[in-house]
């Protein structure tokens, strides 16, 4: 499976999460194989695509498949006038080979698992219409992978055009859960596709399947789903109304998690409920800073707080650093409603903190915004006490993390970005000397 994704030209190693997919994927095509599944024939032949694809042998393994497909089909040139439980077989064991089409890491061989998955569902069909559904996203999860794993859109437009003819047969009223089903995984495509390059139509639109797949789902029909709605739906709705500076949506993403954690229990997915806590801090903090709430600020604060002091430093040193940077932005805005300073002290050193492993050397654009963060925190600081020479040092800080950012690789957005905060900080340092 992974000698597949080394012969590429320029391969680099494959990533944690490609490697757990990879064996999740495998770990379920054995379990199936192994299943009982028509004649003993059948089985048998099963059985050796199973020790077949644990020795690594894939093509012997299709063969057996194939050779169990025909002994399925026992001769038949028309396979709509086979019994229904025959269909359901032969469309199984179809999709047991898209499932083992799919271990190869090549586009290929996702390409190929998408359309046997797609024959599949159309061979199971009215035998089982739950089934054949299941089958369906399966194929468009094959397609999607195609731009997760190798890049590019063309796996998501095509697993978004195999979704959009999936929903046009399923009503929210009619089947809840099935409709849901596919409104998620629309979203998780449009999600996908909306990063490759920064469209917000696209993710707006993500949040409207979002919120369409919820608004007739009852958590206890499925709370698996109802959950990873939730999610999705609080992490869009977060992300747009911080970059739009929209207010209701990030009311609605403070709502979409609050929902989601108020039935969850921390320790049935430690790591799932730290990144919603997580994001709901996030949302809280932006929400806060807009409508100068501090109740939310603290609010946001005592959430990252939570998330950092169970975040393994040695273990995962960006995300803690990320965690540092934002609990001192959010006590930079708490520190504009206190009349004492040590609440911006905190937050200057909370920056500093951050700075420990957002290094210049290691991550230029972080260590510059980490840096230009703290040099406003500075400024603030400085304001307050009348204090000339922390004035200069903020604004040399922040003139050295624009050069850093427009010297680093695709630094331009952050260095446009910063170039606005030096100017406007020069302009208020200006306006506070004059006056």
């Amino acid at each position: 499976m992974v000698a597949d994704w080394l012969r590429r030209p320029d391969a680099g190693l494959p990533d944690e999460a490609l490697l757990d997919r990879k064996a999740a994927d495998f770990l379920a095509l054995a379990r199936r194989l192994t299943a009982p599944m028509g004649e003993a024939a059948i089985r048998r032949l099963r059985g050796e695509a199973a020790k077949a694809i644990a020795a690594g042998r894939f093509t012997d393994a299709d063969k057996a498949l194939a050779q169990a497909e025909l002994s399925a089909i026992g001769g038949s040139t028309d396979l709509s006038a086979l019994p229904l439980e025959r269909r359901l077989l032969i469309g199984e064991n179809r999709a047991d080979r898209a499932a083992l089409s799919f271990l190869r890491t090549t586009p290929e061989a996702y390409r190929e698992a998408a359309a046997r998955y797609g024959e599949a569902s159309a061979l199971i069909g009215l035998a089982d219409i739950g089934r054949s559904r299941h089958v369906a996203h399966e194929q468009a999860k094959a397609l999607r992978r195609i731009s997760e794993d190798f890049g590019g859109r063309d796996g998501y437009d095509a697993a978004i055009a195999s979704l959009r003819r999936l929903l046009e047969g399923l009503g929210s009223l009619a089947d809840a859960v099935a409709f849901a089903t596919a409104q998620e995984a629309l979203s998780a495509a449009l999600d996908g596709l909306a990063a490759l390059g920064g469209e917000a139509k696209l993710s707006r639109e993500a949040l409207r399947h979002c919120r369409a797949g919820l608004e007739n789902l009852r958590h206890d029909e499925a709370p698996a789903l109802w959950r990873a709605l939730k999610l999705r739906r609080g992490r869009l709705a977060v992300a747009l109304g911080i970059a739009e500076m929209d207010e209701s949506l990030l009311e609605e993403a403070i709502l979409s998690y609050a929902g989601a954690l108020a039935l969850w229990q921390r320790s049935d997915d430690e790591a799932g409920w730290l990144e919603a806590e997580h994001m709901i801090a996030r949302a809280r903090a932006a929400l806060g800073g807009q409508r100068g709430d501090l109740a939310l600020l603290e609010r946001a604060f005592n959430g990252l707080d939570r998330v950092a002091r169970a975040t393994d430093r040695s273990r995962d040193p960006m995300r803690w650093a990320a965690l540092q940077d934002q609990m001192g932005g959010v006590l930079a805005a708490m520190g504009e409603r206190y009349s004492e300073s040590v609440v911006i002290e905190e937050a200057i050193a909370a920056f500093a903190a951050a700075l420990e492993e957002h290094r210049q050397d290691r991550v230029p654009l972080l260590w510059a915004q980490t840096l230009a963060n703290q040099a406003e925190a500075m400024l603030q600081l400085a304001r307050r006490n009348k204090d000339t020479r922390l004035t200069q040092q903020a604004l040399g800080q922040l003139m050295t993390a624009t050069e850093t950012a427009r010297g680093a690789a695709d630094g331009g957005a952050v260095a446009a970005d910063l170039q606005k905060r030096l100017a406007a900080a020069g302009a208020a340092v200006a306006k506070m000397v004059g006056g």
